[in-house]
């Protein structure tokens, strides 16, 4: 899923603590720090060896896993402190265990302090709905595939008394997920609960760890649209071929959030795939969705709308410089400039300390330009999702959640439906009013929401996607 790029992208590190002292610290944990309406998910594992405590974290935001924890202390009862560095500086945490499975503390680093709370996780990073469900009433197999030097790990399902003739492969959203798509701010799995309850009705689905998590190899934030879009069409040939157990004559493309463009792209030049699903899917290219989201995010800070304005219209003179490889110095110190005014405006406002305004500035700019440099962002940044969907010649169903703030309805269904009406192919728009980006049933549809909603689909939902691939128009 698309995630809000707000003030600390990329540069905050922040690991979750456990103690062995009275409660039991050791196996893997999950959680997030809230930055200004946007959330860093984390994800610890812990191990405990003659009573000395060792611990990795991983962010897979960030492209980060197996990063090791250092200083982890418990000082007297049930509490819990740790160090590590991040980036140039240093982060650090201090919390108390709430419960056996809830740790409250707070997280430190260049003088910024955010709340933060951990939850025990019963499942591995890697585990699959096979270990997960052992007695499911449906078949399932992990798959390892080729692609050259790069591995792709995943779960096939199909119906114990029906041989489907068509696959429905599930294209995971932005940030590196694994194939259930266990998202740390939460308990629901979206990808594994689509698996699941598209099976049960009859369907066969495979859904897959992205690159560099769980069974999959690569980097993630290495790869293009390009690359994985390629990554789709290995998945497809695999299936196509003669010498696999389960081969597959027809593939559906079910892409959610910036999966919708990897599956609208494989769509727009592979005959096997005959129907495409856009979930939450961006008709606009990223650079405004993300514009969307930073605006969002600022204003839940109360920030002015002048400021919001300058820093938005910076950050994005920023992406250019950095996509033209052109006057990026003068574009990062104009960033800056504008990065630190909000900052320091904010500092004052609430009687505090000012002098790390310059140091934060840098870390801000220089994450940015980490981020929007990548390869992977790069390759979204400025391209146009809609001129693959106006060369579609199969039909599309095309999902909305109407509390949906991540890709929302007003941005980005009128050019989709703008590209398909252009293609003159049978499409449908399906709004469930009630539903977030993950398609649960929210109140506000903000991220911050997520960890407190019932961890299943809105009413509806996986009937409309059953039906019309069941009853073709």
């Amino acid at each position: 899923m698309l995630k809000s790029i707000s003030f600390f992208i990329t540069l905050i590190f922040c690991i979750p603590l456990v103690t062995f002292g009275q409660r039991s610290l050791e196996g893997n944990w999950k959680g997030y720090i809230n930055l200004m309406g946007s959330q860093l998910a984390i994800k610890t594992h812990f191990k405990e060896n003659e009573n000395k405590l060792s611990g990795t974290i991983d962010i897979p935001q960030q492209g980060a896993n197996g990063l090791n924890l250092q200083h982890i202390s418990h000082p007297k009862k049930d509490s819990v402190s740790f160090g590590f560095p991040a980036g140039p500086g240093y982060a650090s945490f201090a919390g108390t265990f709430q419960n056996d499975s809830t740790i409250s503390g707070t997280f430190s680093q260049s003088g910024q302090q955010f709340s933060f709370t951990l939850k025990r996780s019963v499942e591995s990073q890697s585990e699959t709905i096979s270990e997960k469900r052992p007695k499911l009433p449906y078949h399932h197999e992990d798959v390892i595939i080729k692609k050259g030097s790069a591995e792709i790990g995943g779960t096939l399902t199909w119906p114990e008394r029906e041989t489907p003739d068509q696959l429905v492969i599930i294209i995971s959203g932005s940030g590196a997920q694994n194939r259930n798509g266990d998202i740390p701010i939460t308990d629901f799995e979206p990808y594994l609960a689509l698996a699941d309850s598209l099976t049960q009705k009859g369907l066969a689905t495979f859904r897959y760890d992205d690159r560099g998590i769980g069974e999959s190899t690569g980097n993630f934030y290495q790869a293009t649209l390009d690359t994985l879009a390629s990554d789709v069409e290995a998945i497809v040939h695999y299936f196509s071929g003669s010498s696999v157990d389960h081969r597959f004559k027809r593939f559906i493309l079910l892409g959610h959030s910036q999966g919708g463009i990897v599956a609208g792209r494989v769509a727009a030049n592979n005959s096997a795939v005959n129907r495409l699903i856009l979930m939450s899917s961006p008709g606009i290219p990223l650079k405004k969705v993300l514009r969307y989201q930073v605006r969002q995010s600022f204003e839940a800070a109360h920030i002015p709308e002048n400021q919001i304005n300058t820093e938005i219209a910076a950050r994005e003179k920023l992406m250019e410089a950095l996509q033209k490889d052109k006057n990026i110095s003068k574009a990062k110190a104009e960033y800056r400039r504008a990065f630190e005014a909000i900052q320091r405006k904010a500092l004052l406002a609430a009687n505090k300390d000012t002098s790390n305004v310059s140091e934060m500035g840098e870390k801000q700019t220089q994450a940015l330009v980490s981020g929007y440099g990548s390869p992977q962002m790069q390759s979204l940044l400025f391209y146009d999702p809609t001129k693959d969907l106006k060369k579609l010649h199969i039909p599309v169903l095309v999902l909305f959640g109407g509390k949906d703030t991540q890709v929302p309805i007003d941005k980005n269904k009128k050019p989709i439906k703008t590209a398909l009406d252009s293609a003159d192919i049978s499409y449908q728009i399906k709004i469930f009013q009630d539903a977030n980006h993950l398609y649960q049933k929210a109140k506000t549809g903000k991220v911050s929401e997520y960890s407190k909603l019932q961890g299943r689909f809105v009413d509806g939902f996986i009937v409309t996607i059953t039906k019309w691939i069941k009853n073709p128009q």
